[in-house]
């Protein structure tokens, strides 16, 4: 009798801990582990008592890729605000140099590229030209570029990149030769890469001619080929057949047939 009263009381008691050991060791919540994102997230982890996650890893490398951006960001305003101090003060007849500043001097530890004939639009000429036709063999109309008939108006157009890109545009479309523009679109110098240089317009190939004087002493201070008196093609189109040019000699503003001569051809830089 004795015995049994033992036993039962052991059961008892060992049933009993079984309850209070079941109710002690209860699942943790997860947002007590630092689960508190509803939703999954890149890099993080997820709690293994339900659906939550831990995105503290990669909110933190969300924020640091969004100060990187910003870093750069600024990086890139502070380069442009340095080209734009560093070319302020480019005045007509400085040479350009390829790391994109002036000098009215040759500065033999830098490498020149060109020589500024715009101040306030800045531009500059190539050191070298060469003498290509316009179009060849024939010509065409090319839509985009505006058919001047009037030469006080191709003297206003100002439009030398704009024209240069649509007419490579549509030669390339069309399968045409357009000798000029492929001329100075493969134009390239330490500093500046293949389809950054232009034919100027009759507006800015105006310019040049009114600056040639300056421009030659420039050229003539680093040994590039200096301005001549022949014809230049501009990229300003007269119509069909015609695109506009201007004779040095005298600065005779003309158009004449697109294919028929080569003519010179200088290439222009927006720096």
């Amino acid at each position: 009798m004795r015995k049994f009263l033992l036993y039962s009381s052991a059961l008892a008691v060992f049933g009993f801990s079984d309850t209070v050991l079941a109710a002690c060791i209860q699942t943790p919540s997860c947002s007590s582990l630092g689960y508190t994102s509803t939703s999954s997230c890149t890099g993080g982890t997820k709690c293994p008592f339900g659906n939550y996650w831990n995105c503290t890893a990669s909110d933190l490398n969300d924020k640091i890729t969004e100060q990187t951006n910003k870093i750069t960001e600024l990086e890139t305003q502070i380069t442009e605000l340095k080209k734009e101090v560093s070319t302020a003060n480019c005045l007509v007849g400085d040479i350009l140099y390829s790391d994109m500043t002036c000098n009215s001097n040759y500065v033999v530890s830098k490498t020149p590229i060109g020589v500024v004939f715009d101040h306030s639009g800045k531009l500059a000429i190539g050191l070298e030209q060469s003498q290509q036709h316009w179009s060849y063999p024939d010509y065409f109309d090319v839509p985009g570029v505006d058919n001047i008939t009037d030469r006080t108006l191709a003297i206003a157009d100002l439009d030398g990149k704009k024209n240069t890109s649509t007419v490579l545009a549509y030669c390339k479309t069309k399968g045409k030769h357009c000798l000029a523009f492929e001329y100075v679109n493969s134009y390239k110098t330490e500093g500046t890469k293949a389809g950054d240089w232009y034919l100027p317009s009759m507006g800015e190939l105006y310019a040049i001619y009114g600056n040639m004087s300056v421009l030659n002493v420039a050229l003539g201070k680093i040994a590039a080929t200096r301005l001549g008196a022949n014809y230049y093609w501009s990229s300003s189109e007269y119509s069909s057949d015609f695109a506009w040019n201007l004779r040095f000699s005298d600065g005779y503003v003309d158009y004449y047939y697109k294919n028929y001569l080569s003519e010179y051809v200088r290439p222009v830089l927006a720096f």
